[in-house]
């Protein structure tokens, strides 16, 4: 999630985040006391984000797949850059030696 982003003040049983994966979730229930938010993400299940976004059970407080993102940040991947064989195979586009 974006800096200064706080799940807490804007998420509502209901409200729908996207995941840095593309996913949907949706959020179910919140624990302001302890900081958490929970929900349900297709295909995956129950989860529990912190404050910040950031799934709650991840190793080390890593960020991953399952992190929401905030929205209207444009931090969620978007499509990815297409491009044709002519302009991967040009001299232009080689970036080491042996290529």
């Amino acid at each position: 999630m974006s800096e200064g982003f706080d799940l807490l003040l804007i998420a509502a049983p209901g409200a729908v985040f996207p995941t840095r994966d593309r996913r949907q979730a949706t959020i179910l229930r919140i624990e302001r006391e302890a900081g958490l938010v929970h929900g349900e993400v297709p295909m995956f299940g129950p989860c529990s984000w912190r404050a910040d976004g950031i799934y709650a059970q991840a190793p080390c407080g890593a960020a991953g797949p399952l992190d929401l993102v905030a929205p209207g940040s444009g931090a969620a991947p978007g499509r990815q850059r297409r491009t044709t064989m002519r302009e991967a195979l040009s001299r232009d586009a080689r970036v080491f030696c042996c290529d």
